[in-house]
């Protein structure tokens, strides 16, 4: 977390059943304003891993520090760079939860909360994201082809170092 002066963001997974993700993003929410942290809860399916998260959070502190954010919010702000989106809204729809998510993702961009239980921490990268997942995060079969199969995870930190360009 960037509060604390580590450069890694804090990230937990949790599977939980079709149609109740919501409901945990709204508990989760109130649970860290309550404890004065800013959180992303995001569908697990388009998060490749801790490293992608932590890469978002140092683009988002970047264009924060230099008057170029879109977001007064660091959360929103580390979304948008995690989605590789350059509007909020196309942000929210992709990252976001929703009534198909069976994976929530928690990452701490400030303060102090921890999930609690029933929670796994994030790995650093997703070891072998099937080509079908990078292309629902906007990954081309074009892109794809440039990298050995074990380097795929490095085309969304490619999306998301581009957001400062598409942002312009």
């Amino acid at each position: 977390m960037a509060a604390s002066g580590d450069p890694r963001i804090k990230a937990w997974a949790k599977t939980v059943p079709k149609g109740e993700a919501k409901a945990l993003m709204e508990r989760v929410l109130a649970e860290a304003a309550r404890s004065g942290s800013q959180v992303m809860v995001l569908d697990g399916a388009m998060v490749f891993g801790a490293d992608h998260l932590t890469s978002a959070l140092a683009h988002a502190e970047k264009a924060s520090a230099e008057g170029r954010n879109a977001s007064d919010s660091l959360a929103m702000e580390t979304l948008l760079y995690a989605s590789g989106e350059r509007q909020l809204s196309s942000a929210i729809k992709k990252m976001g939860v929703g009534p198909e998510t069976t994976e929530v993702v928690v990452a701490v961009v400030s303060g102090p909360f921890s999930p609690g239980e029933g929670w796994t921490g994030l790995p650093d990268r997703c070891a072998a994201p099937d080509r079908a997942r990078l292309a629902r995060f906007g990954v081309t079969e074009k892109e794809m082809s440039t990298v050995d199969q074990g380097r795929l995870s490095e085309l969304v930190l490619e999306k998301v170092a581009a957001v400062d360009v598409i942002k312009k």
